[in-house]
């Protein structure tokens, strides 16, 4: 689980889990991470976590927030990031997960016909081919007419401020997940649930905003 790591005058002040889909952060009593100083504003920035990735907003903050020395209004979060929130530094860190101890004493009984199942099934393995990478064809919007390959784990659609998703490469495949504006984007004409993402196939239109494009995939 990743953690904030909070310092004020280079003096170490908290540690604070994000143990939440979305994490406050503020003056405001109620807020999730509580920085009572002038230099923060009551509603100051939240940390959403959308699939498995963190996104940093800024909410009209008086100050602003800065990430590694940039300022920013909505950006992806991760380990080793730097975040400056007023008179606080906050330091992203990345806990690794505690292995599961092995359990010595279980024993399994394996009857005779599993294991010749089991035999047969390495013999002829199912493989399935999973997309190395993904293009994207434009004919609405700004980029309408363009080819635009996907050659990084986030490629981002829309316009700041208005519609934004965000197309996620995971090992599984590619993901059309929902980040900011009144509008969900839509597959195919339908509008999709922007909490844990949705998986893009061959050929499925994408709509964002003003942006229309065709996803296609390529498994080498």
């Amino acid at each position: 689980m990743e953690k904030l790591v909070i310092k004020k005058d280079d003096v170490l002040v908290d540690e604070m889990p994000i143990d939440k889909q979305v994490f406050t952060i503020g003056r405001d009593t109620e807020s999730d991470l509580q920085l009572n100083d002038p230099s923060v504003s009551r509603h100051h920035a939240t940390i959403k976590r959308i699939y498995t990735d963190l996104y940093i907003e800024d909410l009209g903050s008086t100050n602003g927030t800065q990430l590694n020395g940039r300022t920013i209004t909505k950006h992806v979060l991760k380990a080793g990031d730097q975040l400056v929130i007023g008179s606080f530094l906050l330091d992203m860190v990345a806990e690794a997960p505690e292995e599961e101890e092995a359990d010595l004493d279980k024993t399994v009984v394996i009857q005779p016909e599993a294991v010749a199942a089991a035999r047969a099934s390495q013999a002829k393995p199912v493989r399935k081919l999973l997309p190395k990478s993904a293009t994207l064809r434009f004919f609405r919007g700004p980029n309408k007419g363009n080819l635009e390959k996907i050659d990084r784990s986030l490629y981002t659609i829309g316009k700041p401020g208005e519609n934004v998703a965000v197309i996620a490469r995971r090992p599984q495949g590619f993901y059309l997940l929902h980040i900011g504006g009144s509008s969900f984007p839509r597959i195919n004409d339908k509008e999709i649930d922007s909490k844990g993402g949705v998986q893009l196939q061959e050929g499925d239109v994408v709509e964002v905003g003003e942006f229309m494009a065709e996803i296609s995939f390529a498994t080498k």
